[in-house]
């Protein structure tokens, strides 16, 4: 008892610790496995509300992928401040739950935390092959932190409105939002969302400030929106038999489970393509390169309306497809 051990230094750097004066909220079970939930200064909010909705979020979230790898989970509420890492089998996270008492205050607390939970099938499972084992020497450069990164980001909005946790609205307001803040950056001219995730390493994951950021994007800001278009172009293109989850699924079974492994850039287009059933070249034109998106063309696949203010509404009459797509999307 009290005796801990990691197979590889991988796994024993991936385990953070975390002590002090701490309080653990009560627990709960999604297939049977415990999640955790201790804090140090967590602030003043409904626990019990807090914790059947964290409840939901994990739910939602691994029933997505179809499976719980871990034995307990635990979020590390680490205290006030900002950002957040994600584990195996844990999320270390700054977190005040005072917080909590706006609508607006929540959905951003529980997007942040959706977003680091999803991460541990999303980066530490489901990965680019320069992700792990890592090379502390020199660093793991990988082009695909759009898709790492940018797809979490994605699938926090859906995952807390397939929880009941925002409104179709609030995915279309946050989607608006990654959009402008893209559209907006001379950077998009310059530099494309796989040089981004490649050049994280001296831009930051934001981007460069100052002058030198009207040469940068980030894959954050782009990511998400080029998530949500191949989503609506595989579900466009198999009448809605296949979306995005399956690519993640078949990306979890293929690689993660059976090879081992992460996957390579050419891997993860030919899991797309094949569950799309034709090539996806314009997609991954405007991943790796600065052409100009047409998101008219792409969110009409879902029954949606975008104008130049990048304000995102139901079309009035959709056809049959675009109805089940807008329905199953957002389910």
């Amino acid at each position: 008892k009290g005796v801990f051990r990691a197979p590889d230094f991988d796994i024993l750097y991936d385990s953070p610790i975390l002590m002090g004066k701490l309080e653990e909220l009560p627990a709960f079970t999604v297939k049977g496995i415990w999640h955790r939930f201790v804090a140090y200064r967590a602030g003043d909010f409904d626990r019990a509300q807090f914790m059947a909705d964290l409840q939901k979020i994990v739910q939602t979230a691994s029933g997505i992928i179809g499976d719980i790898p871990y034995q307990h989970y635990t979020f590390l509420a680490i205290g006030p401040g900002g950002g957040g890492i994600e584990h195996l089998n844990s999320a270390a996270v700054a977190f005040s739950g005072d917080g909590l008492h706006t609508r607006e205050g929540k959905i951003r607390i529980y997007n942040f935390l959706a977003h680091e939970y999803f991460h541990h099938y999303n980066v530490k499972r489901i990965r680019p092959v320069e992700l792990g084992p890592f090379d502390y020497d020199h660093g793991s450069k990988t082009r695909l932190l759009w898709v790492s990164e940018g797809f979490t980001v994605y699938y926090e909005y859906l995952i807390l409105k397939r929880a009941g946790l925002t409104t179709a609205e609030d995915v279309f307001k946050a989607l608006k939002a990654n959009i402008l803040a893209y559209e907006s950056k001379p950077g998009k001219l310059v530099q494309s969302a796989a040089a981004a995730s490649y050049e994280t390493w001296s831009d930051g994951p934001f981007g460069r400030s100052g002058e030198a950021g009207k040469q940068t994007i980030s894959y954050y800001d782009k990511g998400p929106v080029l998530g949500a278009l191949l989503d609506f172009r595989i579900r466009h293109e198999t009448k809605n038999r296949y979306s995005l989850d399956d690519v993640m699924r078949t990306l979890y079974r293929e690689y993660y489970q059976k090879a081992g492994r992460g996957f390579t850039e050419q891997e993860f287009r030919a899991v797309c393509e094949k569950t799309a059933g034709t090539s996806l070249a314009e997609c991954f034109d405007y991943a790796n390169t600065v052409r100009a998106i047409d998101y008219k063309k792409y969110f009409a696949y879902a029954g949606l309306d975008i104008d130049e203010q990048f304000n995102i509404r139901p079309v009035a009459q959709p056809n049959s497809l675009q109805a089940a797509i807008l329905k199953d999307w957002l389910k």
